[in-house]
C-alpha cells in the first residue's frame, strides 16, 4: 500500500493558490460562457447540462472481458457472516455482534455524540419506507395491484415519439423526487441471477461462490451460519424487524425461505412465483434514477445520525420508483420498480449518462458526486435512450486518491490505474475498475457501530451547492487535466470532506432532508 500524502506545506498552498488564481478564474468563465445553451449535453436529464459534460458512446470505464456475466446477487450484506466464519472461525460473528451490541448500549447511555437516543431514532425513522419495500411485493410490486372496487379500465395507451415519451417519464420522475434521470437499454448481463432471501434457515452451507472464490479463508465453511446478517449490518435491525411480514408468513406455513431465480421469458407481464421472478423480454428500457443524499448528515458518519443520510436516500428511492411504476402502468405499459434489488444499478446509471465509475467503484455524478442513491424501473414503454458521459472523472481519480486516504478501513484501492483484479466474491468480475475490499469495510462498520460513508463525503465532487466557483473547478478539471492535482490540494486546504461534529446537526436552522 502506498503511503499517505504528506501534510500540505505553506509553500505548496501558496503555489497552488497562485496557479489556481488564473486557472480557476478561467474555469469559472468557461463554465459561465458554455454552461447551458446550444450544444450542451442533455444525457440523463430533461435540463441541459454544461458543455464540459461530454456525451460519449460508452462509459469511460466500460471495458469488459470474458469473465463479465450476470452477478449472483449475493453482495456483502449476504456474504459477511459466512466469510467472517471462514476467516476467523465458528462463533466469531456472534462474538463480534455481541460486543457491538454492548458498545451501542453503552454509547447510548453515555449520550455519545452521534449515538444518542434521538440520533438513533432519526435513523430508524428514515429507514421506515425502505424497510417496507421488498422485491416483488408492496411498494416494489412487479404487477398491478388488485383493485378493492372494480372500476372501468382505460383501454387507451399513451403514444408519442420516443423522445417525447422519454421526456414524459423524466418529468414524472422529477416530480416524484428524482434529481437525475436517464434512459438506458436493458442489458441482461446487469441483472442478477437471484434475489437472495435475507431470512435463511440456520442449518445450511454458505453460498458456493464463497466456498470456491474466497482465497483468504482460514477454516472450512461452518454449517449453521446463515446470511440474514446483511440487513442488520446496514439497517441495525433486530431479528424481529428483519423478518417482517414475509417472515411471519413463512413461520405460519413452516416453509423454509428460499432464494429466487431471476429469469427472462417471452411473456406479456412480469410474474413473481414461489420459485422465481420472471422479467418479460419485451422490457427493453430502463429508467435509471439518482436520489441525492443529505450531505450534512453524511458528514457525520460513521454514526446512526450519519446513517440517516443513507436511510433517507433509500426510502426516497423506494417512493420514487414505486410511484413511477404506477404512472407508467397507467399509460398502458408494464413496469418493474427496483432499488438495490434485482439488478446492478451502477451499470444502468452509467449507460443512462448519470455519471462515471470512480475509484470508489461507485457512480460519481457531476452534480452531486458519489453522494447519491440509485434506483431503476424496467419497462416496455418505448423511449429514446440517453448516452454515457465523460466529465474527466477517471483521469482525476487516478491522481486524487482522497477517498482511499480518508477510508478508515483502508478498503479502497491506491492503485494508479484501474484493473480487472477483484478483491473477493462480493465483486462482479470481468469489468475494469478500482475494486474495493468490502470485507474490510463491513468489519469497520461493526467496530464503529454504524454504517460508514466517509469515502462519499470526502470526494471533491461532493459539494452542497451549485456555486459558480465549484462549477468552474469542475469545468477546468474536465477541460484541463493537468490542473487536477492543484484542485485536490485546494479541496483539502479549504476543509472540504472533513467529518463534522454530530451534535451540531441538531442546532442547524433548517435540516433539509436532502438536496433542494
Amino acid at each position: 500500500m502506498k503511503e499517505l500524502r504528506k501534510p500540505i506545506g505553506r509553500r505548496s498552498l501558496l503555489k497552488a493558490g497562485g496557479f489556481v488564481a488564473a486557472n480557476g478564474a478561467l474555469g469559472a468563465i468557461w463554465a459561465l460562457v458554455t454552461g447551458t445553451g446550444a450544444g450542451a449535453s442533455t444525457s440523463g436529464n430533461l435540463r441541459k447540462r454544461p458543455r464540459w459534460i461530454k456525451v460519449v458512446r460508452q462509459p469511460t470505464l466500460g471495458e469488459t472481458n470474458a469473465d463479465f456475466k450476470r452477478f449472483s446477487g449475493f453482495d456483502m450484506f449476504a456474504l459477511y457472516r459466512p466469510l467472517k466464519t471462514q476467516r476467523e472461525g465458528a462463533g466469531s460473528f456472534e462474538a463480534e455482534q455481541a460486543s457491538k451490541a454492548k458498545r451501542l448500549i453503552a454509547w447510548t447511555n453515555e449520550k455519545k455524540p452521534g449515538f444518542s437516543l434521538p440520533d438513533q431514532q432519526l435513523s430508524e425513522g428514515a429507514w421506515t419506507v425502505m424497510r417496507s419495500a421488498r422485491p416483488g411485493v408492496g411498494l416494489l410490486s412487479w404487477t398491478r395491484p388488485p383493485e378493492d372496487e372494480p372500476k372501468e379500465q382505460i383501454s387507451q395507451r399513451y403514444t408519442a415519439s420516443p423522445e417525447e415519451m422519454a421526456n414524459t417519464v423524466k418529468a414524472a420522475a422529477r416530480l416524484y423526487g428524482a434529481r437525475l434521470v436517464g434512459i438506458a437499454p436493458m442489458n441482461e448481463a446487469y441483472v442478477n441471477l437471484q434475489v437472495p432471501h435475507r431470512d435463511r434457515p440456520h442449518k445450511e452451507q454458505p453460498p458456493k461462490d464463497v466456498q470456491q472464490k474466497d482465497p483468504h479463508s482460514a477454516v472450512h465453511p461452518h454449517e449453521g451460519e446463515d446470511r440474514k446478517s446483511g440487513d442488520s449490518l446496514a439497517h441495525h435491525h433486530s431479528d424481529k424487524d428483519q423478518k417482517g411480514e414475509q417472515g411471519k408468513e413463512q413461520q405460519k406455513t413452516n416453509q423454509p425461505p428460499q432464494d429466487k431465480d431471476i429469469v427472462f421469458a417471452d411473456v406479456d407481464v412480469p410474474e413473481v412465483t414461489d420459485a422465481k421472478f420472471v422479467i418479460p423480454r419485451k422490457m427493453k428500457w430502463v429508467v435509471a434514477i439518482a436520489i441525492p443524499m443529505d450531505i450534512e448528515l453524511l458528514a457525520r458518519t460513521p454514526t446512526p445520525l450519519g446513517d440517516a443520510a443513507s436511510a433517507l436516500g433509500y426510502s426516497h428511492s423506494a417512493f420514487v420508483v414505486s410511484s413511477l411504476a404506477v404512472f407508467i402502468r397507467g399509460l398502458g405499459y408494464e413496469a418493474i420498480p427496483c432499488v438495490n434489488d434485482t439488478a446492478q444499478s451502477i451499470p444502468f446509471a452509467l449507460d443512462a449518462g448519470l455519471g462515471e465509475l470512480s475509484r470508489l467503484n461507485k457512480l460519481v455524478t457531476p452534480e452531486f458526486g458519489p453522494a447519491v442513491r440509485l434506483c431503476k424501473v424496467f419497462t416496455d414503454m418505448p423511449m429514446a435512450y440517453d448516452k454515457s458521459i465523460d466529465f474527466g472523472l477517471v483521469e482525476f481519480c487516478k491522481g486524487c486518491k482522497k477517498c482511499a486516504e480518508a477510508c478508515p478501513s483502508r478498503a479502497l484501492s491506491f492503485d494508479d490505474e484501474p484493473s480487472f483484479k477483484t478483491k473477493g466474491p462480493w465483486n462482479n468480475p470481468g469489468h475494469k475498475t478500482w475494486y474495493e475490499d468490502s470485507y474490510k469495510c463491513f468489519q469497520y462498520w461493526q467496530k464503529s457501530g454504524s454504517a460508514c460513508g466517509v469515502c462519499l463525503a470526502s470526494c471533491p465532487y461532493t459539494k452542497g451547492d451549485q456555486a459558480w466557483i465549484h462549477e468552474g473547478v469542475k469545468a477546468t478539471i474536465s477541460m484541463a487535466p493537468p490542473t487536477d492535482g492543484v484542485f485536490r490540494i485546494m479541496d483539502n486546504a479549504l476543509g472540504y470532506g472533513k467529518q463534522h461534529a454530530p451534535e451540531q446537526w441538531w442546532t442547524k436552522d433548517s435540516p433539509s432532508g436532502g438536496r433542494g
